[in-house]
């Protein structure tokens, strides 16, 4: 990783990038919170509040994991300097009220922010409303 004091050093997104994605697909709340600051924000803008600190994302990656079965299907991804921003499809298996199952697309983008030691300090997730709302809708949930 990078010595925080090196500000000439250059973070390698792309490594820190797949590291993080890995612990979503494989749903490791403890990865996920590991490659996180401790004061990290993490705000899904679906009308939601921002969840902030290592610990309070750790747990709530725990209920999502529980509470949602989801898949991630990459599109586009850009770096910055200390950022990227990640467009995806999230494939979320879900049941209606009568227990048919059935399939879901949302789509989503991620701002992410890293410091200069590689730890994410922000993350804002935007999911297509509409899409979003007719998934919860068709299972009961909205």
């Amino acid at each position: 990783m990078v010595e925080s004091n090196n500000t000439d050093t250059k973070l390698d997104l792309p490594v820190i990038f797949e590291r993080y994605h890995s612990g979503w697909e494989s749903r490791n709340p403890d990865l996920i919170a590991t490659l996180h600051s401790d004061d990290t924000v993490f705000h899904m803008h679906d009308g939601s509040e921002a969840i902030v600190g290592r610990d309070a994302l750790r747990q709530h990656c725990v209920e999502l994991f529980k509470q949602f079965h989801f898949t991630l299907e990459r599109s586009r991804l850009l770096f910055g300097e200390n950022f990227w921003i990640f467009e995806w499809l999230m494939t979320l298996e879900l049941q209606d009220p009568s227990g048919n199952p059935f399939t879901a697309k949302i789509e989503a983008l991620d701002v992410v922010t890293v410091n200069g030691v590689g730890e994410v300090t922000r993350k804002d997730v935007y999911i297509n409303g509409e899409q979003k709302a007719a998934a919860f809708k068709q299972a009961g949930l909205a």
